[in-house]
């Protein structure tokens, strides 16, 4: 079977000598695990497409009996340059990935989740990440997760909790310093992965 879907990766691994595994989130197919196959090689085709925080239009082919599509073409959409330009937001960038992998079970369709990724990446790509814009894009993937706090305000102003959870991302930069508030943020958001979940965010001492 082939079938194409619009696709961000979130992060790849090593496969044999040549290959890779990509994990490409799909708007329409939900987290996939790829086969990209002969992209290590310096003339690989589709190595662009295998990379980490690039944003493109994939055509898979899926063999019957298999869970693993294999990436047979596609078009780079965006590699987002200016991203890739600051260390703070290339890091950014990863904690977002790493954050909807860890929280989005394969194969399970979630266009909010694709869109609010991608409009992270684009405005990375454009301005440096307020130091709000963390703790906003993680309370909105749990909401999208199912573990979402948004109807429970835990002591936070109504318009900054409703800023959080659903204003652009310059109302977001916007909203005013506030070091007890981050401190709270910070440490509801690692009892959840941590004692909740039991995962860890390795990308998360980078950001």
């Amino acid at each position: 079977m082939i079938f194409c879907d619009y696709g961000i990766v979130l992060r790849s691994r090593p496969l044999r000598e040549n290959d890779r595994i990509v994990t490409v989130f799909t708007k329409g197919g939900g987290k996939l695990e790829v086969n990209f196959k002969s992209v290590r090689r310096a003339a690989g085709k589709l190595k662009a497409l295998s990379e980490p925080i690039t944003w493109g239009d994939y055509r898979f082919y899926l063999r019957g009996g298999s869970n693993f599509p294999v990436c047979t073409g596609g078009a780079t959409l965006s590699i987002f340059p200016g991203l890739r330009a600051s260390r703070d937001r290339i890091f950014m960038a990863f904690h977002f990935c790493e954050v909807v992998n860890k929280l989005t079970p394969a194969a399970q369709p979630s266009a909010g989740k694709y869109e609010l990724l991608l409009s992270a990446l684009q405005a990375l790509d454009v301005n440096p990440p307020s130091a709000w814009m963390r703790f906003a894009f993680i309370l909105r993937v749990m909401e999208l997760a199912g573990y979402g706090l948004k109807e429970t305000s835990l002591g936070f102003d109504s318009r900054f909790w409703e800023a959080m959870h659903c204003g652009s991302w310059l109302e977001v930069a916007e909203l005013k310093d506030d070091r007890a508030a981050e401190n709270m943020l910070e440490g509801l958001i690692n009892k959840f992965f941590g004692e909740e979940l039991g995962i860890t965010l390795n990308t998360a001492q980078f950001v």
